[in-house]
């Protein structure tokens, strides 16, 4: 079968390499222990300190943390599971487009509370060099390469690769998509369980907020990794809503809702262009999939 220029999720998921089951499951359960980790061994230890100190915080104890958990995971998958780059997504055609994207991202997060008739002003954190400084360490490095990155490859790219395959033994395409997405969504939620009983987060607002919150920003991500194709754009517009270096104070955070009604209004316009010029495009999404992708996109814009 020929390739196609951009192919669907569903056709890079049938070139990905499926790993064992009991190696899925290590994975899981090895991320939902990293953070009791992190917390009672690695930073009492403060192995991360000096070399934070030395850098003057841009190779932050964040950035550090993720590394090592990458580095651990990276190897068990890769090592273990035979994975390669393109098993999650990672292809380097797509960096600068999702470069152009993150930036567009970043300017609608100013534009949004603009055409919304708020007062701005110009952020605090910038009147200084260490503040400033400490804002793009946020962004760069805890996030667009530690936190972000980590989360996006290995809750979006794998997991819903590997378990749309897990599902696909048992039933079709687009259930198994769908299955694997609401999964990999949960496990999402779930990730951040240990950091919030860390932080002294009551059960009771985990089970009725935190939990359903992060399911749906989940689902956020997973919207904007399937109509982009582009797991690089879902890693630049988690940093930006986890860190985004704001010029103007008050914008917030947690903007990736927005991003998902502008992509929804540009496909749906590129849809009506290549009708009105009736351009014929080759497409292997099916119409169920293209159905799930709709309603999820609704999802996320309606209930975050």
């Amino acid at each position: 079968m020929a390739k196609q220029k951009n192919p669907t999720i569903r056709q890079w998921i049938d070139t990905v390499k499926p790993v064992a089951f009991w190696i899925l499951i290590v994975a899981i359960a090895y991320c939902l222990a990293y953070p009791f980790l992190v917390h009672y061994v690695i930073s009492p230890s403060e192995m991360f300190f000096p070399l934070h100190r030395a850098t003057g915080g841009i190779l932050s104890a964040t950035l550090q943390n993720y590394v090592l958990l990458t580095i651990v995971l990276g190897f068990f998958l890769c090592y273990l599971g035979g994975l390669r780059a393109k098993d999650f997504a990672l292809f380097s055609k797509k960096i600068l487009p999702a470069i152009g994207l993150t930036l567009f991202a970043w300017g609608m997060i100013h534009a949004i509370p603009f055409l919304e008739g708020q007062a701005l002003q110009i952020n605090s954190d910038w009147d200084t060099l260490e503040a400033a400084r400490h804002r793009f360490s946020e962004f760069f490095m805890s996030q667009l390469f530690g936190n972000a990155l980590y989360e996006e490859l290995f809750i979006r790219a794998f997991l819903i690769s590997q378990l749309t395959l897990l599902f696909l033994k048992k039933m079709t395409s687009t259930p198994a998509i769908l299955f694997a997405i609401i999964c990999s969504c949960i496990i999402f939620a779930l990730l951040h369980i240990p950091a919030w009983l860390i932080n002294g987060t009551s059960i009771e607002v985990i089970l009725l907020e935190d939990l359903p919150g992060f399911f749906l920003r989940g689902l956020a991500y997973v919207v904007i990794f399937l109509l982009t194709k582009n797991i690089f754009v879902a890693v630049g517009i988690h940093a930006l809503s986890n860190a985004s270096p704001d010029i103007f104070a008050n914008i917030g955070q947690n903007r990736e809702r927005e991003f998902v009604v502008v992509l929804l209004i540009y496909f749906f316009l590129r849809w009506c262009y290549r009708k009105w010029r009736k351009v014929e495009v080759e497409n292997g999404d099916t119409t169920g999939y293209k159905y799930m992708l709709i309603t999820l996109s609704l999802v996320a814009v309606f209930s975050n």
